[in-house]
């Protein structure tokens, strides 16, 4: 289905508005929980600004796209029927809309890029201190980037030579309609593989959390962000090929080629930026599970996955101590309780540096009192 221009242009704005938002929200939310922003942050901006300039393209571009479009479907019905414009004018709007056409693949794909990028980093903070997982951290990166330069290289190879792409006629033969099929389903199945493998990265890590069931399911649905651009990415598909595929048997389809892609593309874009902007508000499903996050003597709370109550850290401090022996220091020994703190912050959302504070100041009180220290130690 292809709205009119009307139709279309409201879609874009309100998707653009709604980007907006969440996008303020999500760096305003940031700086109030945490007083930073990190690399994730700083690619959905790059993502919104992206997202901005593809729009405006949009606006610009579709009025020529109707323009030639209706006068195709009237030449259907009537070979006679006189162009819209001068034939000067009309060939000149046309290249410039070729043109502009070709500035938004490149916008949409950094656009898209760019939400993957964003949820690429926000795992790279989760798993900042695990050498095998930031191992597959970066062979994913690099897959991911490549994939992004194979899309934005694709839109260059579609019509060869490339100055045909913006001529009078555009790429309009049979061979650069094949071409412009094959370039489409290279990329959106490129689109796909980048989705997927940021998925697929952290669950192995998910599996071994010894959290709750609920708290599983959360980041389970977190990492599964991904498969929301992954379904855009194939309606976006199934609509665009339906001008591409159909090469010469229906003119008014092949028209409604342009539309088509440039409305379709801009929806992926927008979702993808949304997408990208829910991780954050982790913040907020943590507060509800914790049914709190007042920042507590020890520092400010991080977002994990629980919390210890102080007796439970004494505990687990004692036990500890009174595995290691005598033979060991009291140095090695704190070392040890950090080294499990270490192994359990995989179950962390972020760093927690007030939890480790306060097993080191129990311990130091517990060595310091004779009536809780333990038996063998001098």
């Amino acid at each position: 289905m292809v709205l009119n221009y009307t139709e279309i242009m409201v879609l874009v704005w309100v998707l653009w508005g709604t980007c907006l938002v969440m996008t303020v929200f999500r760096g305003s939310l940031q700086w109030y929980t945490q007083h930073r922003l990190h690399a994730d942050d700083h690619f959905v901006f790059l993502g919104l600004i992206s997202l901005t300039g593809l729009s405006v393209v949009i606006t610009r571009l579709l009025p020529q796209f109707y323009l030639s479009g209706d006068y195709v479907k009237a030449a259907v019905k009537d070979p006679l029927t006189p162009l819209p414009l001068p034939p000067d004018e009309m060939a000149e709007r046309t290249r410039t809309s070729l043109k502009l056409m070709f500035c938004q693949m490149l916008l949409f794909w950094t656009t898209l890029w760019s939400a993957k990028f964003s949820i690429l980093f926000f795992f790279r903070r989760l798993v900042n201190g695990l050498p095998k997982y930031i191992r597959a951290w970066w062979a994913s990166f690099v897959v991911v980037t490549l994939l992004y330069l194979a899309c934005m290289l694709s839109n260059f190879l579609t019509c060869a030579p490339l100055k045909k792409y913006w001529s009078a006629t555009g790429c309009s033969d049979p061979e650069d309609l094949r071409r412009s099929d094959a370039s489409i389903k290279f990329a959106t199945s490129a689109d796909v593989v980048a989705d997927l493998i940021i998925m697929i990265l952290p669950l192995n890590l998910l599996r071994k959390l010894q959290i709750s069931r609920r708290q599983k399911f959360g980041l389970g649905l977190l990492f599964s962000l991904g498969s929301i651009i992954v379904a855009f990415a194939f309606a976006r598909l199934a609509q665009v090929t339906k001008a591409t595929s159909n090469i010469t048997k229906d003119p008014t389809t092949v028209a409604n080629g342009p539309i088509l892609l440039s409305m379709w593309s801009h929806i992926e874009s927008a979702v993808s930026i949304i997408v990208a902007t829910l991780p954050v508000f982790r913040y907020l499903l943590n507060k509800n599970i914790r049914g709190s996050n007042t920042p507590g003597r020890y520092g400010t709370p991080g977002y994990s996955s629980g919390q210890y109550g102080s007796g439970q850290k004494r505990s687990r401090a004692k036990n500890i101590l009174t595995v290691t022996g005598r033979s060991q220091d009291t140095a090695f020994r704190l070392q040890n309780l950090r080294d499990v703190e270490d192994t359990e912050s995989q179950t962390e959302l972020k760093e927690t540096d007030g939890i480790t504070k306060r097993v080191d100041v129990h311990v130091e009180e517990m060595l310091r009192t004779p009536a809780t220290r333990p038996k063998g130690l001098a």
